[in-house]
C-alpha cells in the first residue's frame, strides 16, 4: 500500500511555497469573516444575559479548539493536499473520503463562500446603493457574485498571490477588530450598567433551546479553523507549522471574540443588542453597525461597512485558497475527472478545481437569492403543503441565514467524522511518525464528538433549521452515485502496489 504521506506514482504535486505566517493567517483570516459582526445580536436574543453570552462564546471556542488540537495531529502526520479528505481515506476508505470532498464542494466550502459573499453584499450596499432600476436583493446578489469571481481569479493566478492577499487582509481585519474593542475608551462611550443582566431570573428548558440556537451562529463565526490542513502539501515544514498555526490561531480567535462581544455589550443595552437581530431593519440594524453608529454617528456605519467588506472578502479568499485542494486530491486518486487535478503550467495552481468551486458558489448565491426574491406558492396552490410551507419560511429568511444553517450542518458531520479518524489511525497506523500528538487525548477529541452530536440533533429537531439541514444532507448523499460513476480503482492511492 502506498504511504499516505507520499504522492501516488505518476501523480502531480503542488510546490511548497507558503511559510508559517501565511499558515497562521489562513486560520485567523479564514475564521474572522462576517460572524463576529452579525452573530452577537442573535446570541443576545437567544441568551439574554451576559454570563450566558460569554459562556457560549467560550464553549464554542473550546469546542472548535478541541477540533483544531486534534486535527493538528493529522495535518502534521500526513501533510498532503486535501486535508480531511486524506485522513478519512486512510481511516475509513475511499467512500467516506469522497463524500467529504463532495460535501465540501456542494455544501460546506462553496456554501461558506456564498454565505460570506452574502454578508459582503449586505455591507457593500451601504457604500454603493443599488441603482433605481435594480432591486436591492438583485444588487446584493450581483455584488456577492462579483466578490466570488475576484477571489477565484486571484487564486488561479498564483498560490503566493492568494497567500499574500490572505496575510495582508488578516492584518487589516485583526487591526479593525482591535479598533472596535478599544473604540469605547477612545470616544468615552458605553456604560457598565449596559452589561446587565448577568444571570437569568429563572432556568428552564427554554434556556437550553436558546443556547443551542445561539451555538449554530457561534460555530459559524468560528468556522474555518481547519482551513490550513488542505494546504499542507504547500506549507513549508508542515510538521511544525500546521500545529503552531492551529493552536495559536484558536487562542487569538477566542480572545478577540470574547473581547469584542464585551465591547458591544458595554455600549449597547441588552434589548438593543437583541433588536439588532431583526432582519427588517437592514444592515444599519446589524449589531456592529449599531455599535459604531452609537459611538461615531453616521460615519460609523460607513466605517464598519468598509471593515466588514474587507473581512468577508479575505475570508472568501481563504476559502478559494484552501477548498479546491480537496477536489484536486480526489481527482489525483482517480475519483473525479482528471481535469480537476490539472495544475496550470504557468501559475502552478489547481486552476480547474478553483474555477469549479467559484462557479458553484455563484450558483448557490443565485439560488438563495431566488428563494428570497420570488414569491412563494400560496396555500391554495398545487404545491404539496410541506414544500409550500418550507418555501414560505425561506422566503422570509435573509439569504445570509439560509446559507449559514445549510453550511454548518454539513460541515459538522464531516468535521466529527474526521476527528474520530484520530482514534482509528492510532490503532491502524501506529507506525506513522507523529511530530505532534493531540493535547489532552483522548478527552479532547471526545469533547468535539460529543458536542457535534448534540448540535446535529438540535438542528434536526428545530423546525426553523431542519429544512436547510435536510437539503444539505440530501446533497451529500447524492455523492454516492457520483462516486460509483467516477471512481477508477486502478488509479486510487489505496490500491496495492
Amino acid at each position: 500500500m502506498n504511504s499516505p504521506t507520499s504522492a501516488a506514482p505518476h501523480s502531480v504535486t503542488l510546490p511548497r511555497v507558503l511559510g508559517p505566517l501565511t499558515a497562521l493567517c489562513v486560520v485567523v483570516g479564514s475564521v474572522i469573516g462576517s460572524g463576529i459582526f452579525i452573530v452577537p445580536a442573535s446570541v443576545a436574543k437567544e441568551v439574554p444575559f451576559l454570563g450566558g453570552i460569554i459562556a457560549v462564546w467560550i464553549i464554542g471556542g473550546a469546542f472548535s479548539a478541541a477540533g483544531a488540537l486534534t486535527m493538528a495531529e493529522l495535518g502534521a502526520m500526513m501533510p498532503r493536499a486535501g486535508g480531511p479528505y486524506v485522513y478519512l481515506r486512510e481511516a475509513y476508505g475511499p467512500i467516506p473520503a469522497f463524500l467529504f470532498g463532495w460535501s465540501e464542494f456542494t455544501v460546506s466550502r462553496a456554501g461558506s463562500m456564498a454565505t460570506l459573499a452574502a454578508a459582503f453584499a449586505r455591507y457593500f450596499i451601504q457604500i454603493v446603493p443599488p441603482p433605481s432600476f435594480v432591486g436591492g436583493a438583485v444588487w446584493q446578489a450581483a455584488a456577492a457574485c462579483t466578490a466570488i469571481a475576484i477571489v477565484t481569479v486571484v487564486n488561479i493566478l498564483g498560490t503566493r498571490g492568494g497567500g499574500g492577499l490572505q496575510v495582508a487582509g488578516t492584518f487589516v481585519k485583526v487591526g479593525g477588530v482591535l479598533a472596535l474593542i478599544g473604540l469605547p475608551f477612545f470616544v468615552t462611550g458605553g456604560s457598565v450598567s449596559n452589561l446587565g443582566p448577568i444571570w437569568p431570573e429563572r432556568v428552564d428548558g427554554s434556556l437550553f433551546a436558546g443556547v443551542m440556537a445561539a451555538m449554530v451562529g457561534i460555530l459559524w463565526a468560528y468556522d474555518g479553523w481547519m482551513n490550513v490542513t488542505p494546504l499542507a502539501e504547500e506549507i513549508k515544514e508542515p510538521e511544525k507549522n500546521i500545529p503552531r498555526a492551529m493552536i495559536w490561531g484558536m487562542a487569538v480567535l477566542v480572545s478577540l471574540y470574547v473581547a469584542v462581544t464585551l465591547s458591544y455589550h458595554y455600549v449597547l443595552p441588552m434589548a438593543e443588542m437583541a433588536a439588532a437581530d431583526e432582519p427588517q431593519g437592514g444592515i444599519t440594524k446589524a449589531v456592529a453597525a449599531v455599535y459604531c453608529k452609537a459611538l461615531l454617528g453616521g460615519y460609523g456605519v460607513i466605517a464598519i461597512s468598509a471593515l466588514v467588506m474587507c473581512s468577508t472578502f479575505i475570508s472568501l479568499n481563504g476559502n478559494a485558497l484552501t477548498g479546491p485542494r480537496s477536489y484536486f486530491a480526489i481527482a489525483r486518486d482517480g475519483m473525479l475527472p482528471e481535469w480537476f487535478q490539472r495544475v496550470h503550467p504557468r501559475f502552478q495552481t489547481p486552476a480547474p478545481a478553483i474555477f469549479s468551486q467559484g462557479l458553484w458558489a455563484i450558483i448557490l448565491t443565485a439560488a438563495g437569492t431566488a428563494l428570497v426574491v420570488m414569491p412563494p406558492p400560496g396555500s391554495t396552490s398545487n404545491v404539496p403543503e410541506f414544500l409550500g410551507s418550507a418555501l414560505r419560511t425561506l422566503h422570509k429568511t435573509p439569504l445570509y441565514d439560509i446559507l449559514r444553517t445549510y453550511v454548518i450542518f454539513g460541515a459538522t458531520i464531516f468535521y466529527m467524522l474526521t476527528i474520530t479518524s484520530v482514534f482509528v489511525l492510532r490503532f491502524k497506523r501506529p507506525d506513522l511518525p507523529r511530530p505532534y500528538r493531540t493535547w489532552g487525548y483522548p478527552f479532547t477529541p471526545l469533547l468535539f464528538i460529543l458536542g457535534s452530536c448534540v448540535l446535529l440533533g438540535d438542528m434536526l429537531r428545530n423546525e426553523q433549521s431542519r429544512g436547510q439541514a435536510v437539503a444539505g444532507a440530501v446533497l451529500m448523499l447524492l455523492g454516492l452515485p457520483v462516486y460509483f460513476w467516477f471512481r477508477k480503482p486502478s488509479r486510487q492511492v489505496a490500491s496495492a502496489d
